[in-house]
This record gives structure tokens, sequence and C-alpha cells, in this order.
């Protein structure tokens, strides 16, 4: 098969990247990358960096210009990462009804006012308590925001990593709340990404972890994506031969591709 599609790439319209869309472009063009989603930031935390930083009108007129520009040779889809979305309802809501996207991923980066991405997240609390409440948060996304893939589900995999230096902590205490968690992303049509970012951070193998995916295959989870997480262009498509031997150890044949909103299937 081809490079796979990369679901996950961010810019410099997002406030944690200072990436020109075009190196994006050209840095998956290089890869042999015949597809790719740009999902920048939407955050309605006001706790978050990124609070409102995306200009939707300059980000999609950019994202145009691109396509004009590597069209003949690069299939982009207009997407955005939407954090928190099951907290904010009203306005991602109100956000996705002005604007059309091909693609949304649904983040969590905050439970409550605690990162998920830093050490910090484990103040004040053990790693069986963080664990326990960020996959509820999980769930709760998963049955109630709109979205079509959820990005990163176990990004607190950071916060574990940088708090107690381990790189693969057991699900197994949390595993009925995970398993809730992908049943309703199947039983809503929603899906489950293979987020390269870990491997290139030094933190193991990518997220989630294979007990997770292969959990999501035995609820019946078909939905899946792979995504880098690329804040630069040296990222994008990164270690996408490892997402791809996890996904067809999990039981996948297929990854999942989106045009307006809609999936469309590739062969993997």
């Amino acid at each position: 098969m081809t490079h796979p599609p990369d679901y996950h790439i961010h810019t410099r319209f997002s406030c944690d990247s200072e990436t020109p869309m075009a190196a994006a472009c050209e840095a998956a063009i290089g890869h042999g990358i015949q597809e790719i989603a740009f999902t920048d930031h939407v955050d309605f935390e006001p706790l978050d960096e990124c609070h409102e930083y995306l200009r939707p009108g300059a980000y999609m007129a950019e994202i145009e210009r691109c396509r004009r520009r590597y069209g003949h040779t690069l299939t982009i889809r207009a997407g955005v990462e939407i954090g928190e979305g099951h907290t904010y309802r009203d306005q991602v809501r109100s956000f996705l009804e002005a604007h059309d996207f091909d693609f949304v991923l649904g983040s969590i980066h905050w439970v409550g006012n605690r990162p998920t991405w830093t050490g910090d997240y484990f103040n004040g609390q053990s790693l069986e308590e963080g664990l326990d409440s960020y996959f509820r948060e999980v769930a709760r996304l998963a049955a109630e925001a709109d979205c079509d893939v959820l990005a990163h589900f176990d990004i607190v995999r950071r916060a574990v990593y940088k708090a107690f230096d381990l790189k693969t902590p057991d699900y197994t205490p949390y595993e009925h709340t995970i398993r809730r968690a992908l049943r309703t992303l199947v039983e809503r049509g929603k899906g489950l990404e293979i987020n390269t970012s870990p491997r290139r951070r030094g933190m193991g193998h990518p997220n989630p972890t294979l007990q997770v995916l292969h959990a999501y295959r035995e609820v019946g989870g078909e939905v899946l994506t792979i995504g880098s997480d690329a804040h630069t262009a040296d990222s994008v498509g990164a270690c996408f031969d490892e997402a791809l031997d996890i996904a067809r150890a999990a039981g996948f044949t297929r990854l999942a591709t989106f045009e307006k909103r809609e999936i469309h299937w590739m062969s993997i």
C-alpha cells in the first residue's frame, strides 16, 4: 500500500506550533504521503494556552491556498482537534455549525484543572487515582462530544512518564471504564486514533496501547486513523510503519479517511 494518511497535523494556526502549512505539505509529499488532515487546536478551556487561539477564516483560507498549490499531488483535509468537547458542547456546536470541516478529532487535555500531558497532573493524587479520573473523563467525552475520532486515547501516559518514569502503566484496574468508553464510540459510529507522538518522545509505543486497540476491536470497533500529532514538519508521518504493525496486530485491515465528515475506507 501507499504511505497511510497522516490525520493529525498542527501548524502555526495552533499556539504550540510555528510550522507553515506549506512546509507540512512538502514534508508529507517527500514521504510519499498522498493524504493529510490539518487538525489545529480548538480550545474553549480558559486554562489552556491555546484558548480561542484559532482564526478559522485565515485557517481555511490557508488550507485552500495549499490545496491549489499541492492538490495535484496531495489530498488535504480541513480538520480540527477540539479539546474537552463534552464540557463545552454549546461552544463546539456553534463553532462546527459555522465552518465546513472534513474531520474532527476529540481530545482530553484537561481533567478539571489538571493538564493531562505534564507530571503536574498527579500533584496530590496517586497513580491509581489519577488514571481512574482520567479514564472516567474519556468515557464522558466518548459519550457526549461531537467528534469523528477520539485522539490520543491515553495521552495521560505523558503525565505518567514524567511523574513516575513509567512508560507502560497497567490499565487492567480501569478495564471496565475503558471498555465502556470504547463501546460508546462504536455505538456512536466514532473512531479511535493511533497517535505516534509517544514514540518520537522516547516514551515507548504509540497511543493507545495494544491492549486498548484489542479491546476496541473486541467491542466491534472499525473506525481507525493514524496521526503523527506533528507540530514540526519533520514529524509528519513519523513512525507510521510501527503504527501499521500495531493496527494489523490488533486485527484491523483498513483505515478510515474523511471528507465532509463522511467516512471512506482504505485497505492496509
